[in-house]
């Protein structure tokens, strides 16, 4: 606009000039000269609406003033147009319509001075004043119509934003409330089982089933003068006797029995059937030839299965060494405390039921403190195999995470390798995802998980989706059943829901410290970096940086290309500073267009050379539009601060970076000033 203005004086002087017109006239002119000087300077200092009118004012005189020495040549009314879109464009509809006053009068007094007449009465003069007047008032409704739909679509945007926060925070509210109704429904069920131990510990003699089976084949031993006794139990299956405890001569007896009939059309072994069985173990454990110098064919074993309901629940197998052994009357004997035997060991397996019951209960209140007991998202995998050793005992174990065929070892105890790749192996060629499952016969695949002979696996599932497989190995220990990966997937399940619950609240923890724009921290984990650093520094006096960086002409991109190109360009600026910046340096974004990078340990110099290479990388760079155009430049100016070069007190780091800023603005930006305490 000044070039229109020198241009226009310059005009009026030289014909002044020429026409040796009075002194008056070069007063006027040099008024005319004074007015165009302030009114530029105000229009460069303020904004405001007045400083528009005063150059319209000046502006319109001066056209005015070239009409009337044109001698009313109709085409220097074209030159309101000039006045007239510089006011649109520094005050918007305000100054379209002002300007649109001030041309019409400027047309008015130009008739004025050319005619005399003070109210002008000619077409052209009127339809020229007209003119204006509408184009200013139509380019300010047009401006005002812009500025309205750009408002009512930010205002949109901002209740979109708020419904998607809401959203948001009811869907955390009904994680929080499912996991503080899951937490109440496990510390109920611990109570109660605890109430139940506290019970069964009044019971001195009976305190749990291993003493209470010995307590009993040590009763009857003595009373039926046996040299040996054993007590076998069923297993969880049902289909294995085992010896739940042996003293005597026949402690080294250690074998199982299968309870496996022999015979197709049998449903269950009969009762002489396991008598027979178990009667040759125990007869070979017996060792009468190398004791008495007798033969061992003298040795008597009196073996009494234990049945409730038609149910096998045990054998009692006695071993006597007299030569007569076991009399029918000692045998009727036994016969008649098999119901005895029976209870008791109904209530001690009830015992031990409800022991393992207590310990699969606790390792789920166990693994559900995981989530506020480990220190990271990485170490829960591995703390959930130690609690699931305390159940499920084995030699092996890991812990896949992914989805699909994806699997990727996250947890890993034993010398197994990695069954990431062997998967589709051990859960068939279909291409299914991996299912809870047994292997323990002889694998076609056996050397996949060598050192392991026994397998038991369960998938990790949240709702249908597949995350990962949890599998346990043995090597030594008996080999996996059915009731072993029942309440392996019931500890998977469990497993699975603090996974999902650990991940939701590291995401909650990382959106609580990211701005949602640029990726970078937000004001409040600035806030809070800072206050730690400020008391690091105050107690051991390291040195501490900071610059505050402001973006040149941000809002000329706004108004230019859009609020969309504009936060597209603060992405990009964010991650030039990722790539300009040490991984050290705390970058976060201060508000608009405003950054803050917080240096520990760097000087007042370190954080000049770093603000002077961001300046000259930005400088440099061409920042895409939307469309991957590299169009956009820009420069910054940064206020750089330092203790204890800027201050003596660490807190006031801010605000000197923010006085320097303010400098280097005054000063045409495009610039970085740091903040030094002069002497």
């Amino acid at each position: 606009m000044w070039v229109f203005r020198i241009a226009g004086l310059t005009y009026l002087g030289g014909v002044c000039w020429q026409r040796s017109l009075s002194e008056a006239a070069w007063v006027g002119l040099g008024a005319l000269v004074l007015g165009a000087l302030l009114a530029t300077f105000f229009e460069q200092r303020y904004r405001a609406s007045w400083a528009t009118l005063a150059g319209l004012v000046v502006d319109n005189a001066l056209v005015g003033l070239v009409f009337w020495l044109l001698e009313g040549a109709a085409w220097a009314y074209w030159l309101l147009l000039i006045p007239l879109f510089h006011a649109l464009l520094r005050s918007g509809a305000m100054g379209a319509w002002l300007g649109g006053i001030a041309g019409a009068s400027a047309v008015a007094g130009g008739s004025f001075l050319s005619t005399g007449k003070p109210i002008p009465t000619d077409a052209g003069t009127l339809s020229w004043m007209g003119g204006i007047l509408l184009l200013g008032g139509a380019l300010g409704w047009a401006w005002q119509r812009r500025l309205q739909i750009a408002h009512d679509a930010l205002l949109q945007r901002a209740e979109q934003a708020i419904a998607e926060s809401e959203a948001a925070e009811r869907r955390v509210r009904e994680s929080y409330r499912e996991l503080k109704y899951h937490y109440h429904r496990l510390e109920e069920q611990v109570s109660n089982l605890q109430d139940a131990v506290e019970l069964l510990s009044a019971l001195q003699q009976t305190r749990d089933p291993d003493s209470l089976y010995r307590s009993i084949l040590e009763r009857l031993r003595a009373r039926f003068g046996a040299s040996g006794a054993a007590l076998y139990v069923t297993d969880e299956s049902g289909a294995m006797l085992r010896v739940a405890c042996a003293i005597g001569s026949l402690a080294p007896l250690r074998q199982t029995a299968s309870l496996t009939p022999v015979r197709p059309f049998q449903k269950t072994l009969a009762a002489q059937q396991i008598a027979n069985q178990l009667r040759a173990e125990v007869l070979g454990c017996e060792h009468i030839g190398d004791a008495h110098r007798a033969p061992q064919e003298r040795a008597d074993a009196l073996i009494q299965p234990l049945m409730s309901e038609g149910r096998v629940l045990g054998a009692i197998a006695l071993s006597a060494r007299p030569t007569n052994g076991f009399s029918p009357e000692l045998r009727s004997r036994l016969r008649a405390l098999v119901p005895y035997l029976v209870g008791l060991i109904e209530f001690a397996e009830q015992l031990r039921l409800m022991s393992v019951r207590l310990a699969e209960t606790q390792i789920l209140y166990d693994m559900e403190n995981l989530l506020f007991s480990t220190n990271t998202l990485q170490s829960l995998p591995r703390h959930a195999l130690e609690l699931l050793k305390t159940v499920l005992p084995y030699e092996h174990a890991q812990i896949l995470l992914g989805t699909g065929e994806n699997l990727e070892m996250v947890a890993q105890v034993g010398a197994m390798p990695n069954l990431s790749a062997a998967m589709p192996c051990l859960t068939g060629a279909d291409g299914s995802p991996p299912c809870g499952q047994v292997i323990n016969d002889p694998h076609e695949h056996a050397a996949l998980f060598a050192p392991a002979k026994s397998l038991v696996m369960a998938p990790l599932r949240g709702g249908v989706r597949l995350q990962g497989v949890l599998v346990l190995g043995r090597t030594e220990l008996p080999p996996f059943n059915e009731l072993d990966l029942e309440v392996l997937q019931t500890l998977a399940f469990q497993l699975t829901s603090v996974l999902e619950r650990a991940q939701l609240l590291s995401d909650l923890e990382r959106l609580a410290t990211t701005d949602g724009l640029t990726g970078l921290s937000n004001y409040r984990h600035f806030r809070e970096r800072y206050r730690e650093e400020i008391n690091l520094c105050r107690r051991y006096r390291h040195s501490l940086a900071m610059m505050l960086i402001d973006l040149d002409g941000f809002k000329k991109v706004n108004d230019q290309y859009g609020h969309l190109e504009g936060d597209y360009l603060l992405v990009q600026f964010a991650e030039t500073l990722r790539n300009t910046l040490r991984t050290t340096e705390l970058i976060a974004r201060y508000g608009g267009d405003e950054f803050v990078v917080l240096m520990p340990s760097t000087n007042l110099q370190g954080g000049l050379a770093a603000a002077q290479r961001v300046a000259q990388v930005v400088r440099e760079t061409a920042f895409h539009d939307t469309s991957g155009t590299p169009r956009l430049r820009i420069t910054v100016s940064i206020g750089v601060a330092a203790f204890p070069n800027s201050t003596d007190n660490p807190a006031e780091l801010l605000e000197k970076a923010d006085e320097a800023l303010e400098i280097a603005k005054r000063n045409g930006r495009n610039q970085v000033v740091a903040y030094e305490i002069t002497a």
